[in-house]
């Protein structure tokens, strides 16, 4: 497994973090979630291959993920919302605990 991990410096779309749900086959906004600080991209295969994207806080809470076709679609994704490129994510191969950790911590500036 690979993750691509990146801090957020910036919200470039903060009204479309949100909870959402379905009501009279319209899609509603239910509530906010929190901006998130950091990103993480994962990688069970090949760049190719569909991944997720998670968004955290740096306080570790949870703000949402969102599926992608392949690795690009989820940079392209990072890009929108957030002004990232894959120039701006660390890439760590062969996830333990301990990497995650770090990661995690390079990314919120620790």
């Amino acid at each position: 497994m690979t993750k691509y991990v990146a801090r957020v410096t910036q919200v470039l779309h903060p009204a479309i973090h949100t909870i959402g749900s379905i009501k009279d086959g319209k899609v509603r906004s239910v509530a906010d979630l929190p901006l998130p600080n950091r990103i993480e991209i994962e990688l069970k295969s090949g760049r190719k291959e569909p991944c997720m994207m998670y968004r955290y806080t740096d306080a570790g809470k949870f703000c949402g993920d969102t599926w992608h076709k392949n690795l690009d679609a989820a940079f392209d994704q990072a890009t929108f919302e957030y002004g990232l490129t894959e120039a701006d994510f660390s890439r760590i191969d062969a996830i333990d605990r301990m990497s995650v950790q770090h990661a995690a911590a390079a990314a919120r500036g620790r």
